[in-house]
């Protein structure tokens, strides 16, 4: 008796200091956010049950919040509790600017934790001084002549591209999965030399366990019963989990030992540098063990080739629903190219398509690849008029920011125009971020811009796209990006 006594007196000790410990940081919180709208909900879960926890209904709800707020307290800035964590949501750029171009506040929200397993703490998920030491490392991999090599691969895949999609001709398809194994192939090619062809073989163990283990990180990040250990035990999540991450990872070890047997015996072409061969190269230089270049090759794959497809494909939707628009798009590319469709596209090509890069433009405002992105305050924050408290969560959202009708007149309507130069005067800079921006930016973006306009206009040489949908009924999945709840569905047809 006596023991237990013991032990629920250790319990009491231990609970009571972490509760209390608890409150006095909520206090605090609750304190120095007392000015910023938005309301606390219900006792212990705040507005929880409020966000529909479905990735379906994230995006919208958080615009409705939004706009509610806004409208009720003329503010740039709302507030919620989720349990006992405060979550700020700035939707103007200028309330955006101290927490992006921080470069203290760096630190990703614990809502990435679930991918570690699987993509290390590479540049991602890294924190602190190993993510700049990461981020000086690999910011030359992107340099202008690195990537002018990589756009010889990017014509190559969508030639692939192109000759799969001739079977679609006449009838509507999800054109969305082919957009995903285009740039999976093109990334594989570009981070490890490996020519993966998901294009023609999309079943290959390694394509379904990336597309699985995305899926399974949204399901933890979004489920409340998967939030804990036990709850992802007992539901076989953790086992499936585990599975393909042995098979990725086993995958991406075999590459890199391949291409490092390719490098010593020097058949590699200089003139065709892959990802891979500079992180091989700085082994020694930079320290780096096997699994710092397996993460960081991991996390190439993984950000640079969902990311993309997105954007590809809506773009693509937008485009089928503006026939003028797409047409004067089609007559753009027409002008540089003539009737030939099998010319390859160039760097100075890229540079003529002024038109077309405004239509991406547009659809990255409308549907921002990645939607939120959650920083975590490791100490306060005076973001405008307010002083945010540490130990709370701040969301950079793309898609309330580019919806914001005060920004952008007419929000839901798609209009390249917004982005000429006249029309884009007063705008904040950080009003237009599908990129991220600051310190903890995209650093890939220059890589998928080309690869965005390389692929949609020689799409545009080929094909006329259309659909038998309406453009502001598909549902809106905020999973690791936006994605189309029924799926990109168009119509193509050759010119």
């Amino acid at each position: 008796m006596i023991y237990l006594l013991l032990i629920l007196c250790a319990l009491i000790i231990f609970y009571g200091r972490s509760i209390a410990e608890t409150l006095k940081s909520y206090r605090y919180r609750k304190r120095l956010s007392a000015l910023i709208p938005g309301d606390e909900g219900i006792p212990i879960f705040g507005n929880l049950f409020e966000l529909g926890r479905s990735s379906e209904s994230s995006p919208r709800h958080f615009l409705e919040r939004a706009k509610a707020a806004r409208d009720e307290w003329n503010g740039e800035m709302i507030k919620i509790w989720v349990m006992h964590d405060t979550v700020f949501l700035p939707f103007t750029g200028p309330m955006l600017q101290s927490i992006i171009e921080s470069n203290e506040e760096i630190n990703k929200g614990v809502d990435y934790d679930i991918f570690e397993p699987w993509l290390g703490r590479g540049l991602l998920l890294a924190s602190g001084d190993k993510w700049r030491a990461r981020r000086k490392l690999l910011t030359p991999t992107f340099h202008f002549t690195m990537l002018l090599g990589y756009i010889d691969t990017m014509n190559r895949h969508t030639k692939v591209l192109m000759g799969i999609l001739e079977n679609q001709c006449g009838k509507e398809f999800d054109i969305y999965p082919y957009m995903k194994r285009c740039t999976l192939d093109v990334i594989c090619d570009t981070a490890m030399g490996k020519d993966l062809d998901s294009l023609h073989h999309p079943e290959q163990p390694y394509v379904k366990s990336i597309s699985k283990l995305m899926t399974l990180g949204m399901n933890a990040s979004m489920l409340p019963h998967l939030w804990n250990s036990f709850g992802r035990w007992v539901t076989g999540w953790q086992k499936e989990h585990d599975i393909n991450v042995q098979t990725a990872h086993d995958f991406t070890k075999g590459v890199i030992s391949e291409r490092m047997e390719l490098l010593e015996r020097g058949e590699v072409d200089a003139n065709k540098k892959a990802f891979l061969d500079m992180l091989i190269a700085e082994k020694d230089r930079s320290n780096l063990s096997m699994d710092d270049i397996r993460e960081e090759v991991e996390i190439f794959m993984f950000a640079g080739h969902d990311t993309t497809s997105a954007a590809l494909g809506w773009t693509l939707w937008c485009l089928s629903h503006h026939q003028d628009m797409q047409e004067r798009a089609f007559q753009e590319v027409r002008e540089i190219f003539g009737d030939d469709v099998d010319r390859d596209c160039t760097k100075d090509d890229l540079t003529r398509m002024p038109y077309l890069d405004r239509c991406i433009k547009e659809s990255l405002r409308l549907f921002p690849p990645v939607p939120f992105v959650i920083r975590h305050l490791e100490e306060e924050l005076q973001t405008g008029p307010y002083l945010l408290p540490r130990g709370s969560s701040l969301v950079i959202a793309p898609y309330m920011v580019h919806r914001n009708e005060r920004i952008y007149p007419r929000p839901e309507v798609y209009d390249p125009d917004r982005f000429l130069p006249e029309n884009s005067t007063g705008r904040h800079p950080y009003d237009y971020i599908p990129f991220s921006a600051g310190p903890r930016n995209c650093i890939g973006q220059k890589f998928a811009q080309y690869q965005l306009k390389i692929i949609v206009s020689s799409l545009l040489r080929t094909f006329r796209f259309r659909s038998e949908r309406e453009f502001n009924s598909v549902s809106l999945l905020s999973e690791v990006v936006l994605k189309a709840g029924e799926g990109i569905n168009v119509v193509i047809e050759a010119r």
